[in-house]
């Protein structure tokens, strides 16, 4: 059976599916397939048969740290959406890889449970944020994780430490050596305390975040990982280029390591403003800004040049 054949057969598979409607972005061309799943032993069921037919298989969160190619992207996109939240014990909360960090951050202050308040700065999917350790605000996923689940390309599960994920700044090893590995899962360390104060310090993170970053429009999060003892926006801003525009795209005009979609953006418009960006601090400034920013499929068709 070819991978056509059995992709479109298997039930919740939907062929030509606009990626736009997935991403928090809203910017994005058709994936070939795409899949919501929500039960671990489903998706390795699909992980298994797209390794055994040859089928790519790329993995979507919310799509806030993602932009999404204008041409889409070929083979199965799967999106695991287990938004579970099961409280372990005092010390302990387990999250499905589609947990969203700011209704993690909200449930657990109505729970009476500290640690995770940071989450409400942090506006993807558990899943995610375990993939490139995530943070806001000095609290990083590093910092509370206990342990988490993944499946393999073959759908077998892997279970590592904190340790084992090699955690670095918006880095770990499923970046690296377990890039084909898909997070299913993850245990997470809280503690207790009076749930008032709990959402204090949510709200005083929500306040900081609306108060230095972009709100209420579509944003791609922080484009470009802050360099050594410096800070991203500040090199874009000194470079002049805050409130630059590229058709519907523009480099926010409240914090400069944001790109936002004021006016149907397209990827062309947002990899250009990534381009300009980028150049322009390595030629005033001598520094070569790493993109936090992931893309999936082609970079280059579309994009306009200057």
């Amino acid at each position: 059976m070819s991978a056509g054949d059995w992709l479109d057969t298997f039930p919740g598979v939907r062929g030509n599916e606009p990626l736009a409607r997935h991403s928090q972005f809203g910017v994005g061309g058709p994936a070939q397939w795409f899949i919501t799943t929500r039960d671990a032993g489903v998706l390795a069921e699909v992980l298994r048969r797209c390794a055994d037919s040859g089928v790519s298989v790329t993995m979507l969160g919310a799509g806030s740290n993602t932009l999404i190619s204008d041409e889409g992207i070929d083979g199965l996109v799967i999106r695991h959406n287990d938004r579970s939240l099961r409280v372990v014990d005092e010390r302990t909360i387990e999250l499905g890889a589609g947990c969203m960090m700011p209704r993690v951050a909200l449930d657990c202050a109505t729970r009476g449970l500290a640690g995770v308040e940071f989450g409400i700065g942090v506006p993807g999917t558990l899943g995610a944020s375990v993939y490139g350790n995530a943070g806001a605000f000095g609290t990083e996923m590093a910092d509370v994780l206990v342990d988490c689940t993944s499946l393999d390309p073959h759908g077998e599960p892997l279970t590592l430490t904190a340790a084992e994920c090699d955690f670095g700044y918006r880095r770990s090893r499923f970046k690296e050596d377990l890039s084909g590995n898909v997070v299913v899962s993850a245990r997470v360390r809280v503690h207790a305390d009076d749930p008032g104060r709990v959402r204090e310090r949510t709200e005083a993170i929500q306040a900081q975040r609306k108060a230095s970053q972009p709100y209420g429009i579509r944003s791609l999060g922080s484009v470009f990982k802050n360099p050594p003892d410096d800070r991203a926006g500040r090199l874009i801003e000194a470079a002049g280029l805050k409130g630059r525009r590229s058709g519907g795209a523009q480099i926010s005009p409240k914090h400069a390591n944001f790109i936002v979609n004021v006016d149907h953006a397209t990827a062309a418009d947002v990899l250009t403003l990534v381009r300009v960006a980028h150049d322009s601090v390595q030629e005033q400034f001598g520094v070569d800004l790493e993109r936090e920013i992931i893309v999936l499929g082609s970079e280059t068709s579309g994009e306009h040049r200057d």
